[in-house]
């Protein structure tokens, strides 16, 4: 049946082609585009070579190629390969691989050290797929024809067929990337009511491509942006780490304060007023760090991001309190992270890392005497005294003190 759908709708696709209602697919070798496949891991490759040897088609797909195309080059992060195969099939192609996900099944597929993720070709949804569930319409399966314009941007609808050497574009794509454009497929207003998230992902690309986003993209987003908070919590902590751990986190931070999402995300930037001009000196010394930490190959901490993100929220509410003892500052801690998760998941063990960092703000504004050299040796504490230096710089009343510190023997990662 899904073999049959799909060819009724690649006849009535390519008839449309015929008849000039809309344009053919444009197809380029890579050699044109300036690609070799010296580009591109031999594992990703193979994988795709493997699964059209076994009849079925497969495609380099998305973010890697749209990375290699632009100016200057960026380095893809990783490959993701799309297949008519369904997630079983490519299972049993690839015995070592699992099958993942609720909203959309993919198979993960083990390449040397990395992880290739391997779909399926997404399908139009129909009145009865709406009908069924969102669960039920993400997994509807189609062909090219129909998964190129279930894509969120055009440039990453572009598909690279190992085989022939080419890289085929649906939506424009390979035009928008040379003149930096970020151009939503269909109506901006539809794409972000069906799912959100476009939302910041559309800020997560422009902020890692330059791209420009286009005006109706730009006015829909602040018409939309309230829907992020109908998201699940667990899809809008992934996406915001996503946003800050990719080596870009000081420009994403710029475009989540221009179109006003922070406020959306953490409710206590709108609820108390906060004027987020008097801590983008703070902001930008922690983000470049950030950013550092990933040109270093260093893993992201997550409790890091999460205590500079809310902590002019924890600033304002100590601001709030006529006297603060220890007391008080673990009550409003406590405050902060469980009013603070109420729109982005903050787990249980992290908010216990948050509190930690936060915990040794406390410390380090207050304690007279040297910790311990083995808690000084300790990550987390090194976190701690890290934020405490950055509020140093952006807070002359906190200067003396880490300089204090400093001559105690505590150092910056």
């Amino acid at each position: 049946m899904r073999y049959l759908r799909n060819q009724i709708y690649c006849g009535i696709f390519y008839t449309g082609v015929y008849f000039g209602l809309w344009s053919a697919p444009s197809r380029h070798t890579i050699k044109s585009l300036g690609l070799s496949t010296r580009d591109f891991s031999t594992d990703i490759l193979k994988i795709a070579l493997s699964l059209q040897e076994k009849g079925y088609e497969a495609y380099i797909v998305g973010g890697c190629l749209r990375d290699l195309l632009s100016k200057p080059k960026i380095k893809p992060k990783d490959f993701d390969v799309v297949t008519s195969a369904l997630p079983d099939q490519v299972k049993k192609a690839f015995p070592r691989s699992r099958i993942i996900g609720k909203r959309f099944r993919i198979v993960h597929v083990p390449a040397g050290r990395d992880i290739v993720e391997v779909s399926t070709f997404r399908g139009r949804s129909s009145w009865f797929a709406n009908w069924r569930g969102t669960r039920y319409k993400n997994n509807i399966y189609g062909g090219i024809e129909q998964d190129a314009w279930r894509r969120d941007f055009s440039c990453n609808a572009l598909y690279y067929d190992v085989k022939k050497g080419e890289v085929v574009d649906f939506t424009g794509g390979i035009a928008d990337i040379k003149a930096k454009r970020l151009c939503i497929i269909g109506k901006p207003e539809k794409r972000f009511k069906d799912d959100p998230v476009r939302i910041l992902r559309a800020l997560r690309f422009t902020a890692k491509t330059g791209f420009v986003l286009d005006q109706e993209a730009k006015d829909q987003i602040q018409k939309k942006k309230g829907l992020l908070r109908e998201v699940s919590k667990d899809r809008l902590l992934l996406e915001v780490v996503k946003l800050f751990s990719q080596g870009h986190s000081k420009k994403s931070f710029q475009v989540l304060k221009e179109f006003g999402c922070l406020q959306i995300l953490f409710l206590g930037y709108d609820r108390l007023g906060i004027n987020l001009g008097h801590y983008m000196s703070f902001f930008a010394l922690a983000l470049n760090h950030i950013d550092q930490q990933y040109h270093q190959k260093k893993r992201l901490s997550s409790s890091f991001l999460f205590s500079v993100l809310l902590w002019p929220i924890l600033e304002m509410h100590k601001k709030k309190q006529k006297s603060l003892n220890l007391f008080h500052y673990k009550k409003i801690v406590h405050r902060v992270l469980k009013f603070e998760s109420r729109y982005v998941a903050i787990p249980k063990k992290l908010q216990e890392a948050i509190k930690e960092l936060w915990m040794l703000q406390y410390a380090f504004e207050t304690k007279a005497v040297p910790f311990s050299q083995e808690r000084m040796r300790q990550t987390r504490f090194q976190y701690g005294y890290l934020l405490f230096t950055l509020r140093a710089r952006n807070d002359e009343l906190l200067t003396d003190k880490a300089l204090l510190w400093q001559d105690m023997g505590l150092k910056n990662q």
